[in-house]
């Protein structure tokens, strides 16, 4: 195995989301000789590439190399990533799939390691959803790296860090920061994993620095492990009361399947709440041993401060008149990249044709 000075140059895939903080934090390590970005040519959006423009380029004024990739094609990755050692994929759900022509290309052009996009929840099997989860592409990229990539000499680490609550919109799980009100399906007792995205960035880079220890390996790494009804009480300042309004699951999963016949986006607000209630967001669930001890340097935000920190920046925002989580990039919540992809795999279980209808309002669900 090559050692760690060998490895002088990292790609990243993705600039937005996730991507954009771990290129920005690479580079402030110093550690690297190359930070490569990697990116779609177009967007195919004259807003999104217009915003897509403005990363780019300040990028470019971090160090950044900025490699773009017309196609989804092994050919095209195997050219993006010409003497590169270690690629960091952050696609998003709608990408996953992605990953395979990038692992194969990744093998053609030598690259020695590559962590895929995970940093959310293991694909645990939903005991009632009647069909795969949107999730399930991850573990087709898992058993490609298993089978295909390591016995040609790919390295790989699987990160599990759980939900960020600064990455995915909060309303997503049922709490309204702004109005210190929440939605609970089911009794919210159910254990899930909760990882700040700061603390995910600053995990990713020390994986990164480390491959003698982290190559082959699964890495699960907890912020904390609170319940619903932990969260509710942050928000609401208690667990009852007219601040808070509970669904029961048999409601909440009518409620599911009705969005989804009808490929309307909220769906996801309805998925994220049912995946926590039957414990599938916790990402030890099985009882896997948490690695949190290997990385002593990081000590994680608990889900309660970063909680705490993003209510503070609503009511700064509501009193600035700005409205919205300031300092959140964050699409509205059901217009997300995942939120379209979890819901355009409901319509097509239920053989609706067209593609996903997005809500028109960020309203509750219910």
């Amino acid at each position: 195995m090559a050692s760690s000075a060998a490895y002088s140059r990292i790609a990243v895939v993705g600039t937005g989301g996730y991507g954009w903080h771990f290129l920005r934090a690479l580079v402030g390590s110093k550690h690297f000789a190359t930070v490569r970005a990697v990116t779609r040519s177009t967007a195919g959006n004259k807003q999104e590439d217009e915003e897509k423009r403005l990363r780019n380029q300040e990028l470019k004024s971090m160090g950044v190399q900025v490699v773009e990739y017309a196609d989804i094609s092994v050919k095209a990755f195997e050219e993006t990533f010409k003497d590169i050692d270690i690629v960091v994929s952050a696609v998003g759900v709608a990408g996953v799939a992605d990953q395979i022509p990038m692992i194969d290309g990744a093998i053609l052009a030598g690259v020695k390691w590559f962590i895929p996009s995970e940093y959310g929840v293991a694909d645990y099997q939903s005991m009632w959803m009647p069909f795969s989860s949107p999730l399930a592409a991850k573990s087709l990229v898992r058993d490609h790296l298993f089978t295909v990539a390591k016995p040609k000499g790919l390295a790989h680490t699987i990160v599990y860090t759980g939900m960020a609550l600064d990455y995915l919109d909060p309303r997503a799980i049922g709490l309204q920061l702004g109005k210190r009100t929440a939605t609970l399906v089911g009794r919210g007792g159910t254990p899930a994993t909760f990882t700040s995205i700061h603390d995910v960035v600053r995990l990713i880079v020390e994986i990164v620095k480390r491959p003698q220890e982290m190559q082959n390996r699964t890495i699960r790494f907890a912020g904390s492990t609170a319940n619903m009804r932990n969260l509710i009480k942050v928000v609401t300042g208690s667990n009852c009361g007219e601040h808070l309004r509970i669904i029961s699951i048999d409601e909440a999963k009518g409620r599911f399947f009705e969005l989804a016949r009808s490929r309307n986006t909220k769906a996801f607000h309805v998925y994220a709440r049912l995946l926590i209630e039957e414990g599938l967001a916790q990402i030890n669930r099985c009882n896997e041993p948490l690695d949190n001890a290997l990385f002593p340097t990081i000590s994680p935000e608990s889900v309660h401060k970063t909680l705490e920190r993003l209510m503070a920046k609503a009511s700064a925002a509501a009193a600035e008149g700005s409205g919205g989580l300031a300092g959140m990039k964050v699409a509205p919540v059901h217009r997300s990249d995942t939120a379209k992809s979890v819901t355009d795999g409901l319509g097509k279980s239920y053989k609706q044709g067209g593609p996903s209808v997005l809500s028109s309002s960020d309203s509750d669900t219910f």
